[in-house]
């Protein structure tokens, strides 16, 4: 009877936490709009309309095209029927990046309407109305657009405390360039102190505010009061300055000043796609995203900017609450936590056996999760999880727990259950303590659960029940804090890894292993066959979808260097469909570009927009030398200059103004890009650290195939479109000056 009944609270435990596995999603859901949207409040559906008027027929309008002239004169309508008096900057801006050895140039037309005060210190809300030249951007970034004219609509008549700025700026996909234009000429620039910016990475989801300036705490501080239904989290925030992606912030934060970034993350199929349209836009996230915001800038026109060196660390609780404390404040409770854990597990024995078993059993999920992500990734090559991804990460969290409780049963045999409990909470705050030393936004994830966690084993004294009972909340509160951030992490992560989630799974699993040991091999059986089913329904299933369609972008790249062409091929690595050696014979290549994976066929030498460049001036300067250059487009939408690794680029940009390269960008050749119709005779300056000839890569590049190329346009897989970059035609030359 024992048995059985340890076998069954084994299974009922189990279905339970791939229950909670499978739902987290419903914590990121954002609030569906209301039928009627009451006074002064953000009305949904007004902004839809606005916004399908300025997207007109939802063409890619890339910075300084014909297509976004056209979306420029309708936003510019937009806000003189709402009662602005919008203004156009206009400025060729060549803006770098200091994680990059690169170099983006265009001409940007920002569109900049202001209300309130004639002086103060200015609120700047920022959005971009550039697209890619992949899609339409009605997310990217026309939820910012619309999400802004709502907000001038409904606060242009209220005589806000301190000026309110509007910016619409040109040039953010390229190299946000529209953003530093305005920070380096637009005389309103000097009156801001306080930034909201506004952008997308998907179609769906809540609006996260994942960004903040540094020190955190008055913007934090300001974030609570207007947070309604709040989704941030101050790991977030650290991971923003990490990954290679950047918004208009990575330019404002120069300036220092209060700053809140916002942006909705779900289903990242669709972004920077022809699929990010009207129709795909959840109304839910574009309301939750408005409501958010329009909260936000009523709260900062209100609030003063004053500085301060306070670092908070803050998370949302699943959307319903926010909690936030002083970084300083949190160490010393982790601390305090951690010392009261060594204490109290070297007197009752937690520290030798209890605690390798503890660390034995989650290492070795994260590595069985690791290993066979990775197997099935070799199996099926390929993001296969696109069209369905809970399933495959269900399969990950499956096979964790099924290695974890196995592990447990064997390296925890016969100690007890209060040494083990000691060993589990001791081990998270350690790995907790550990992870915050890289991300100290981290820690605040750690504080909550091991502090019921410590309450359990006080009241275990007076109250088995109570304790029993705190044993249990202090394991919920910690899978209740990780289930967020591990759906936050999914959506983030379409390109995977799958086992980025695993140590948080294996992490938020072992308090309630710990309290129903596993002691029935039928049971563990059965947890190995969930496991073993699930990988297998991951590997059959569609990978694209309706909703969630495939990347395919396909690239006609003639080289003249080397005398050759190809059809190249970008799938996420996903093969080819069948019948298409019919083009020629496929191989895995790297693009020229950029590096990155294709499949590659050759093709036919056919006639492409030809850049050209020629030499204006080259001075000595010292040891180095100055070049100035113009350079043409000859029919295509863009040009790159790609210098050759031992080439000692200084700086680069337009001339006068070139852009120094900083030291510690990512080591590579030096590129120079121009897009738009203003390249066509833009002089452009290099500077060197020696006088040598320069040996560079000409990279002509026209958003469309060659007519050759319309028969593997047609030949693509359906639901699939291309992402990230357009079917392009891309010719190479080279050329020393």
């Amino acid at each position: 009877m024992a048995n059985l009944k340890n076998r069954a609270g084994l299974l009922l435990l189990f279905a339970a936490l791939m229950l909670a596995f499978a739902g987290k999603g419903l914590l990121l859901r954002p609030p569906s709009p209301p039928a009627v949207a009451a006074p002064g409040t953000f009305d949904t559906a007004r902004a839809t309309r606005r916004l399908g008027r300025i997207l007109g027929d939802e063409r890619p309008h890339p910075v300084d095209s014909l297509a976004n002239d056209g979306v420029r004169a309708r936003l510019i309508g937009e806000l003189r029927a709402i009662g602005l008096s919008p203004q156009v900057h206009e400025r060729m801006d060549c803006n770098g990046t200091l994680k990059t050895r690169s170099v983006s140039c265009a001409l940007t037309r920002n569109v900049v309407a202001s209300f309130g005060p004639s002086s103060g210190r200015r609120l700047l809300l920022n959005s971009h109305y550039d697209s890619t030249p992949t899609g339409p951007g009605a997310s990217d970034d026309g939820i910012g657009v619309a999400a802004m004219l709502e907000i001038a609509a409904i606060l242009r008549d209220t005589k806000p405390p301190r000026p309110i700025t509007f910016l619409f700026n040109e040039g953010e996909e390229f190299g946000l360039n529209g953003a530093r234009a305005f920070l380096d000429s637009n005389p309103l620039a000097r009156d801001v102190d306080s930034l909201i910016n506004l952008e997308s990475r998907g179609v769906s989801g809540p609006a996260l505010m994942f960004e903040t300036n540094t020190p955190n705490g008055p913007a934090i501080t300001d974030y609570r009061r207007a947070a309604y239904r709040p989704y941030a989290n101050s790991l977030s925030t650290d991971f923003a300055t990490l990954i290679p992606n950047t918004t208009d912030v990575a330019v404002f934060k120069e300036r220092g000043w209060k700053t809140l970034n916002y942006s909705i993350i779900g289903n990242e199929a669709r972004y920077h796609s022809p699929g990010d349209t009207l129709d795909a836009l959840d109304r839910s996230s574009l309301y939750h995203f408005g409501s958010e915001v329009l909260a936000a800038t009523r709260t900062l026109a209100n609030a003063s900017a004053a500085g301060g060196t306070n670092r908070q660390v803050f998370t949302d609780l699943a959307g319903r609450g926010f909690v936030a404390l002083p970084l300083a404040v949190a160490w010393l409770i982790l601390a305090s936590t951690l010392g009261a854990l060594i204490v109290l597990a070297y007197r009752r024995r937690a520290l030798g056996r209890p605690l390798f078993a503890a660390a034995g059993a989650v290492l070795g999920a994260v590595f069985a999760g690791v290993l066979a992500s990775e197997v099935a990734s070799l199996i099926r090559i390929g993001d296969y999880w696109r069209a369905f991804p809970l399933v495959a990460y269900l399969a990950v969290y499956a096979t964790v727990l099924a290695v974890e409780v196995t592990l447990l049963a064997r390296l925890a045999r016969g100690v007890e259950r209060e040494r083990m409990r000691l060993a589990c909470w001791l081990l998270i705050v350690l790995v907790g303590g550990a992870g915050s030393l890289a991300l100290p936004g981290a820690v605040v994830f750690f504080l909550l659960p091991p502090l019921f966690a410590l309450a359990a084993m006080f009241a275990a004294r007076w109250s088995p029940a109570a304790s029993s009972a705190l044993w249990w909340v202090a394991g919920l509160t910690q899978l209740l804090l990780f289930a967020e951030l591990l759906g936050l992490i999914e959506m983030l992560l379409i390109d995977g890894p799958l086992w980025a989630v695993v140590p948080l799974a294996a992490l938020s699993t072992l308090p309630f292993l710990i309290e129903v040991p596993a002691q029935s091999r039928l049971a563990l059986l059965a947890l190995g066959l969930a496991a073993f089913g699930l990988w297998v329904a991951a590997s059959v299933i569609p990978r694209v979808s309706e909703e969630r369609p495939g990347a395919f972008t396909i690239d006609y790249v003639r080289d003249d260097i080397r005398g050759k062409a190809s059809w190249t091929v970008a799938s996420k690595q996903a093969p080819l469909p069948k019948g298409w050696s019919r083009f020629g014979q496929w191989r895995k290549a790297k693009s020229p570009l950029n590096g990155r994976p294709r499949w590659s066929a050759t093709a036919p030498l056919i006639e492409v927009p030809r850049p050209a460049i020629r030499l204006l001036s080259s001075v000595t300067d010292g040891k180095g030398r100055r070049v100035r250059l113009v350079v043409s487009r000859g029919g295509g939408d863009s040009v790159v200059i790609k210098f050759a690794k031992d080439v000692p680029v200084v700086a680069m940009g337009s001339s006068g103004r070139p852009r120094l390269i900083p030291v510690s960008a990512e080591p590579g050749p030096a590129l120079l890009r121009c897009t738009g119709r203003a390249c066509d005779g833009l002089v452009l300056e290099v500077r060197l650290a020696d006088q040598n000839k320069i040996r560079a890569e000409l990279v002509g590049i026209r958003f469309a195939l060659p007519a050759e190329g319309r028969v593997l346009a047609a030949a693509r897989p359906p639901r699939s479109h291309p992402q990230y970059a357009p079917d392009s035609s891309i010719l190479i030359r080279g050329v020393t000056f």
